[in-house]
């Protein structure tokens, strides 16, 4: 098994995907897959033709991301794709996609993507070893649900959510067929390699909680039975000496989030956070992800100093998971983009210590506007302001 990277600031698409190609071909001759992560300034369509036609016998997904993307050669911010790609002779790889509609049946097209992928890997009946997910903002926790009900147990999974430069549904996917700006892509991997992984979130909890006794869809309405924004803005102002300027709440939550208890290890729990957006019209709180009536949920905080650093923590977690597997040849990382808006400054840093805890092994990153993975006690869960990561290891199954 070896694995790839390039990525190209070429204006021009056909040209950009062509030297991508050429750099990728340079290190392995026939990938078997290949994930693309590109900015909403590149045309999606094109694109799709273009790798299309660079590697004809290649699955390939694609996934747009937040102002720029990473790899082991670091940041690279503005218009630009990266593209990750995977040889692997004593393995297979499978892709599918699907575009949805107001009325889709989110769970049943989630079950079909991965019966589709599945199949075209050739492996139909057995369970892969990793699902790389990407979505469209909206239907993550039906889409997670899906896939355990499928296979039947948690399968670890990186994935993340499509995403812009500004919110404004300038996202988008593609496979080798199709472009989408709403839909399900998934890949899966049958690797000749050992899979490990992590998703952590590397924010702590400041004491305060309330339950979610009224909820609507992705929209908080009532903490204990009170508007859920004054009650986040008193715990904001008493954490911080500061009110909530609503017009401004997504950035200043960044570092103060919501978290919901999802298990624990060694006696120390952890967390699925929800970023706060804007607040509603009814004095609720608009998230990007769905909360349930009845949880708990806790005041988090974190640093900008925690956000330039824990990606290397969470790649170095995934490492010491196979703790008894030899040094990574690649992998792949989930970066939220609301997390990388943040600390844009020291994104150079942020790249020089995954590029570290990865041992200089070829990764990708895209930063995305939700995140998907398996923590460590086996829960596999969609969040924000979270860090997901893969690794593939030398030693064989």
């Amino acid at each position: 098994m070896r694995i790839a990277t390039s990525s190209s600031t070429d204006s021009n698409a056909m040209s950009a995907v062509q030297a991508v190609a050429e750099e990728i071909r340079s290190v392995i001759s026939s990938p078997a897959l290949i994930l693309v992560y590109y900015t909403e300034t590149q045309d999606a369509e094109t694109l799709r033709q273009a790798f299309r036609h660079q590697f004809p016998n290649a699955y390939i997904v694609g996934c747009s991301s937040c102002r720029g993307t990473m790899t082991e050669k670091g940041y690279v911010g503005g218009h630009n794709l990266a593209a990750w790609a995977v040889q692997d002779d004593a393995g297979t790889y499978g892709t599918a996609l699907c575009s949805l509609s107001e009325t889709s049946d989110i769970d049943t097209s989630a079950k079909q993507v991965l019966q589709r992928a599945i199949e075209s890997s050739g492996r139909p009946g057995e369970l892969p070893a990793l699902i790389a997910l990407h979505a469209t903002p909206g239907n993550e926790e039906t889409i997670l649900r899906a896939i355990r009900s499928e296979l039947g147990v948690n399968i670890p999974i990186i994935g993340g959510t499509a995403a812009d430069d500004g919110v404004s549904g300038n996202w988008s996917l593609f496979n080798s067929d199709s472009v989408t700006d709403s839909g399900i892509a998934m890949a899966v991997f049958f690797p000749s390699a050992r899979v490990s992984y992590s998703f952590h979130s590397g924010y702590a909890p400041l004491g305060d909680c309330a339950v979610a006794t009224k909820v609507n869809g992705r929209t908080l309405l009532e903490l204990d039975n009170e508007p859920a924004s004054e009650v986040y803005g008193q715990w904001f102002q008493n954490a911080t000496g500061q009110s909530i300027d609503e017009d401004d709440l997504f950035a200043q939550s960044t570092l103060f989030p919501l978290g919901r208890q999802t298990g624990e290890i060694h006696g120390m729990p952890y967390y699925t956070l929800s970023h706060p957006a804007s607040v509603s019209d009814d004095g609720g709180i608009n998230m990007f992800c769905n909360l349930r009536e009845g949880e708990t949920v806790h005041f988090m905080s974190g640093t900008k100093e925690m956000l330039v650093s824990r990606a290397g923590r969470v790649v170095d977690s995934a490492n010491e998971h196979e703790r008894y597997t030899c040094d990574p040849i690649g992998g792949i990382a989930i970066y939220c983009a609301g997390c990388m808006l943040h600390v844009r400054e020291s994104l150079d840093d942020v790249a020089a210590n995954m590029n570290r805890a990865m041992q200089k092994a070829p990764f990708i990153c895209p930063f995305t506007f939700g995140e998907q993975g398996q923590f460590l006690g086996g829960e596999i869960a969609h969040g924000n302001l979270m860090i997901s990561a893969v690794l593939f290891h030398k030693d064989e199954l």
